[in-house]
């Protein structure tokens, strides 16, 4: 992030909260902010009408870059506590800063317990996903299974009386789980390739659900160079890939230019519409369609 930018986005961030330090119980104590909307529909499925949950990234945003506004984060600052997935880079900057002004907000991290797809430490432009990990860990089913559990633990405790209320909605959302695992198989076993082609490795753990594999155009978060886009073609020709996908948030120019090269089309999706469940089963279909 630009650093000029940076200091005035906390300046004003800082004037904003000090115009939101008093916090009215009856309005506010129920609230609780999530970073993306597929987050917000899953914590919805448990808490039920029990909290009004906020979300600060638009489905337009692009959720790797992403910079909150400063009334965004006073109006967050509102909240009762934070559901963090943990590793987006815009909470890595922004949430340490957000908890230092609303240090009675509790912070439940969701990523607790998984699995993480933990690599070199990968450079996006100019920003970094520290570690390697692979933050997108709401496109997969049993990533998503492990969030939930979270979620419900954090939910009860904010509200340990209505915990029979929470853990019975979870119990009712592990059996959609495992219905929707049971689809995308299904789904799945109709493809005639084990591998898709992707602008931006955002399917990860969706790839390791169902032993995939993941062909990323990025290279290490940038543009790929000449020499790979080539490479890339071959393998596009080898492994007949007739589709290439790229999220709808991101700029599919080198998808494009490697769809031309072996006849493919491109075909976007997106990563955080909030109609989580059908995403993930149209998620499956395009995968499933995506050879020759």
């Amino acid at each position: 992030m630009n650093k000029p930018l940076l200091l005035l986005s906390l300046f004003a961030f800082i004037i904003l909260s000090a115009c939101n330090t008093v916090r009215s119980p009856e309005n506010e104590a129920k609230i609780i902010t999530v970073s993306i909307l597929p987050q917000k529909t899953i914590l919805e499925h448990i808490a039920g009408d029990k909290f009004q949950v906020n979300v600060l990234i638009p489905e337009e945003g692009n959720h790797e870059t992403y910079e909150p506004t400063a009334r965004q984060m006073a109006e967050t600052g509102k909240s009762i506590a934070y559901f963090k997935l943990g590793h987006l880079d815009f909470e890595v900057n922004w949430l340490d800063k957000l908890v230092q002004n609303y240090p009675d907000m509790k912070v439940v991290n969701t990523a607790n317990r998984l699995d993480l797809i933990v690599g070199e430490e990968i450079v996006h432009g100019d920003h970094v996903h520290a570690g390697g990990v692979d933050p997108h860990i709401w496109l997969s089913v049993s990533t998503v299974r492990v969030q939930a559990e979270n979620m419900t633990k954090g939910l009860i405790e904010l509200d340990p009386e209505n915990t029979s209320f929470f853990e019975a909605n979870l119990t009712r959302f592990a059996a959609s789980l495992d219905s929707l695992d049971q689809q995308i198989r299904e789904i799945l076993a109709t493809s005639e390739t084990r591998s898709f082609m992707i602008y931006h490795p955002s399917l990860g753990y969706f790839a390791r659900d169902y032993d995939l594999e993941q062909i990323a155009i990025e290279q290490e978060g940038k543009e790929p160079s000449p020499a790979y886009m080539k490479q890339l073609i071959d393998i596009a020709a080898e492994k007949n890939i007739g589709t290439i996908f790229v999220s709808s948030q991101f700029n599919k120019q080198s998808a494009l230019t490697i769809a031309g090269q072996i006849n493919a089309k491109v075909e976007e999706f997106n990563p955080i519409s909030p109609d989580w469940h059908n995403n993930m089963l149209s998620i499956a279909r395009q995968i499933a369609g995506s050879s020759r």
